[in-house]
């Protein structure tokens, strides 16, 4: 009998082992996804750490490294240095306290910089599946939203790592912003949670006002939201869901207003404007109070909010700093400008929008208008604001794509909606149920995978409708990966520009050049890499951008050395082949293609702009700024000009300079940038110029 009992135990040993294979819990699901947004964001990582370096992607985040190595050697945290104080405290200060370990000026700032974006990411995406989760009480949406955000381009692009600007740090605030207001508007128990929650919005709305000046922009969602979630509390019974969302921003209000007067972060129009918002908001909740107990419908209190609306706008423009501030941000949109300034579709048409918003866009368009059905007829104000931040940040995104990561958290909870509701078409999974007449589910769990009873596991459909949910997954996931990938891949430093870098820095310490003297003039959206590692220096490329251009497209480079002289210590030219041909007599053709040489007979060379350093592939070339040393001898009366060469040899290549002097009186002169042995005229006299003699401005005469 004991045999007969251990057999049927052993029969029934593969069903329960199957039955346990058919779970997933959902913290597990969740690590996942999480796992997945780290890995979109990887593919720049052997980019980012060459060598013994922490070669930063794009330009922008050596400014924010510049300001955490300043902060570090400035004083004591939480002081920063003035250019950090007005626009991004927080972020600088985050940034300084997470490097502080390391110390300043050192390895650890650049691995700190880069590894943010990544840490940002995560927390976006975890906020934004409980965002998710929270809004449909279904743990597959929150899941399906947290995988789109994972592969949405524009915001994969914007957190890679080593992608380090402000954007990053926005988006964690967004989407807690987002997550607390939904998790306040879907609570009736005034708890410790609802508390916890209204504590987190505070945080939030602070945490947007000081982390970046344009702050406003990124705040101003949240008057139409909420002006729409009382059109939804006035038509239900129970207390004022609105009153802990009122709290949450009044407490954020003057969380950012005690920082600015203590320690004077941010200007005080950003502050301003969020105090401005607060006060709307209890005026808001007051009205909603004031018409409830008049009794009246819903359609009083959306007359009354328009009026009140028109008379707001009225005011806030009357109120200077405020006023200056959205002209100073209307003029910013309408201004063209880099890449990113313009819209999704300036590049690439319709099909910009899939390129830049990936797969999630696609799928949360046609949930916009059901989103808000589900708000009105179930009273649950949640979806109206990821609605109204949804079309907000999409009409600034379609103005200018830099806006697109922030879009990308509400577009992926709206995608995350669709893309199970898409499932549920093909019969590959249930199809989400809403929360209904918007009640509280404080107490109800969240539905688990495919109508689990169990809210901590996942359970998993048949092979067949596995591998078809797979394949859905696959098209956004690959097609999204893909995207972020190839947009990556043009905003890491090329090898090129690494090498002139490391050069130019490896020079100006060996000689121990001073800043500016150790200054690197190139194309302005490379010019901070350049300077962070050379000098030390990347607070601005404004020079560089007025000047760099019209440099190497003048035709006389040496009469740019009285402007340079005591400003530029180096200047990098690079490859142009989308300009097609260039002329030959331009500072571009005879730095880049001839060295500053004279071999085009007709075509002078240059005299200040010694040749330096050259890639192997010729794509990047180094020269220094000089005052170069002058030549001066007899030559015969009948000859017109005299030719100077010597053969000069630098790290990356080799070639002949050349120097054209004119005769007048018998007598030449010309000033030559290279040191080397010169032979001169037909009769190839030789003079010898050293390297200290080019480098003082010394004069021979042979």
């Amino acid at each position: 009998m004991g045999n007969e009992m251990s057999e049927a135990e052993r029969s029934d040993e593969p069903a329960d082992q199957a039955d346990r294979q058919r779970h997933i819990p959902v913290r597990t699901a969740l690590l996942l996804a999480l796992l997945l947004v780290v890995l979109v964001r990887l593919p720049t990582i052997q980019e980012v750490f060459r060598d013994d370096w922490v070669v930063l992607a794009s330009n922008d985040p050596y400014f924010y490294r510049y300001l955490v190595d300043q902060t570090l050697s400035s004083g004591p945290l939480p002081s920063l240095p003035d250019r950090a104080i007005r626009g991004e405290p927080l972020l600088v200060a985050t940034l300084s306290v997470a490097a502080w370990p390391f110390g300043a000026g050192t390895w650890g700032s650049g691995f700190v910089v880069a590894w943010y974006p990544v840490v940002a990411a995560v927390l976006t995406a975890a906020f934004v599946y409980g965002a998710a989760t929270r809004l449909t009480g279904d743990v597959r949406v929150g899941l399906a939203a947290a995988g789109l955000l994972a592969v949405t381009p524009a915001h994969a692009y914007r957190t890679a790592l080593g992608v380090a600007d402000h954007h990053a740090f926005d988006y964690v605030w967004l989407a807690l912003t987002a997550l607390a207001v939904i998790e306040l508007l879907a609570r009736s128990e005034r708890d410790r949670r609802t508390w916890l929650a209204a504590g987190a919005f505070a945080v939030a709305v602070a945490g947007q006002a000081l982390a970046w000046e344009a702050a406003p922009l990124l705040l101003v969602p949240l008057a139409p939201a909420l002006a729409l979630v009382a059109l939804v509390e006035i038509r239900r019974d129970g207390p004022e869901r609105l009153a802990p969302v009122v709290v949450g921003l009044v407490g954020g209000a003057a969380l950012a207003s005690l920082v600015h007067l203590l320690l004077g972060w941010q200007y005080e129009a950003v502050i301003y404007a969020l105090n401005l918002l607060a006060l709307g908001s209890v005026g808001l909740l007051a009205l909603v109070v004031a018409v409830r107990r008049a009794g009246v419908s819903w359609a009083w209190l959306a007359a009354t909010e328009v009026v009140f609306g028109v008379v707001a706008i009225v005011a806030v423009r009357q109120f200077p700093p405020v006023a200056t501030e959205l002209e100073s941000g209307l003029s910013f949109f309408l201004r063209s400008g880099p890449a990113e300034l313009a819209g999704v579709g300036a590049n690439y048409g319709a099909v910009g929008v899939l390129v830049i918003l990936g797969f999630a866009s696609v799928l949360a368009a046609p949930m916009l208008p059901f989103a808000a059905k589900w708000g009105w007829q179930r009273l649950d104000p949640g979806w109206f604001v990821v609605v109204v931040y949804t079309v907000h940040f999409g009409v600034i995104a379609a103005l200018q794509r830099r806006f697109a990561g922030e879009l990308a958290p509400f577009a992926a909870i709206l995608g995350g909606v669709g893309f199970v509701m898409l499932a549920s078409w093909f019969d590959l999974v249930r199809p989400p149920v809403p929360r209904r007449d918007g009640s509280d589910d404080t107490a109800t769990p969240a539905v688990a995978a495919d109508g689990g009873d169990d809210d901590d596991d996942l359970v998993v459909p048949d092979r067949t409708r596995v591998a078809l949910l797979a394949g859905l997954a696959g098209v956004a996931v690959g097609s999204g990966s893909l995207y972020a990938a190839l947009i990556d891949r043009r905003l890491v430093i090329t090898d090129a520009t690494y090498e002139a870098a490391r050069w130019i820095t490896e020079y100006v310490d060996e000689r121990n050049i001073p800043y500016p003297q150790s200054y690197v003039l190139s194309k302005w959206g490379r010019n901070r890499v350049y300077n962070y590692f050379a000098n030390g220096e990347a607070a601005s490329y404004a020079y560089a951008e007025r000047t760099y251009e019209e440099f190497l497209f003048s035709n006389d480079a040496d009469s740019w050395y009285d402007e340079f002289a005591d400003r530029v210590g180096f200047v990098v030219t690079r490859d142009l082949p989308h300009l097609g041909l260039i002329s030959a007599s331009t500072v571009q053709s005879t730095l880049h293609d001839r060295f500053g040489s004279a071999t085009i007979s007709n075509i002078g060379g240059v005299g200040h702009f010694r040749a330096m350093f050259a890639t192997d592939d010729g794509a990047r070339k180094v020269f220094r700024v000089v005052p170069g040393a002058t030549i001066r001898g007899p030559a015969p009366a009948e000859t017109a000009r005299v030719r100077l060469a010597a053969d000069v040899s630098i790290p990356g290549d080799e070639f002949e300079y050349v120097r054209r002097a004119t005769v007048t009186d018998g007598t030449f002169e010309v000033t030559v940038a290279n040191p080397g042995t010169y032979r001169i005229g037909v009769e190839e006299r030789t003079v010898e110029i050293t390297e200290r003699m080019v480098q003082s401005g010394d004069s021979v005469t042979v």
